[in-house]
């Protein structure tokens, strides 16, 4: 087992790139990672074609194998669906997403599963902490999402099979599909080979 800090104790900027530039981004003053999402920014697929958006920043590295990335978030959340997310991705066409997001009424924890071009939204629970974690687990091709309010306990928020290739994309996303612009801010962001 190999455990990496990607954000306090390694470089984002050297350790990993964008996909889609932030309208912003910086550390904060406590180390975090302060990304700012711009207008209209989103990955999802309508199954019915209506919305296909593939424009959010997505901070990733090439991960080989299974894998544990987790994370500890914020999200302004001043717009439906503004939020911080973590995501793995084959293409364009194949990624599965975790976030901590605003449904119009409170934060909430969302998966979207995207296969061949067709997205599978799932809204899970309310969140009643500013700073949630969140937490992907890859095993072979068997993918597990899980939510934590403090670290400590963990839900399982969806398990699913998805073919991948050995080396897979994934890291931290920033969105506001129908709003103005998101900041994300990421106090921890670890990845465990």
């Amino acid at each position: 087992m190999v455990e990496a800090n990607l954000l306090l104790n390694l470089q984002p900027e050297r350790t990993m790139q964008w996909m889609n530039e932030p309208s912003h981004s910086e550390r904060g003053e406590n180390g975090e990672l302060i990304i700012e999402a711009p207008a209209n920014a989103d990955f999802y697929q309508d199954p019915a074609g209506k919305h296909v958006v593939s424009s959010a920043p997505f901070l990733y590295r090439p991960v080989t194998g299974s894998f544990v990335l987790t994370t500890r978030l914020s999200a302004s959340m001043t717009h439906k669906y503004d939020s911080g997310c973590l995501m793995l991705m084959v293409d364009d066409r194949n990624w599965a997403k975790l976030c901590f997001e605003y449904d119009g009424e409170c934060p909430t924890i969302v998966s979207v599963v995207t296969k061949d071009g067709s997205s599978d939204d799932c809204n899970s629970e309310r969140v009643e902490v500013e700073k949630p974690y969140l937490r992907i687990t890859r095993d072979d091709n068997c993918i597990s999402f899980h939510y934590s309010a403090d670290g400590e306990l963990w839900r399982q928020i969806r398990y699913f099979g998805m073919n991948l290739p050995s080396t897979c994309l994934t890291g931290v996303v920033a969105q506001s599909p129908q709003g103005t612009g998101c900041l994300v801010k990421i106090d921890e962001l670890t990845l465990t080979a």
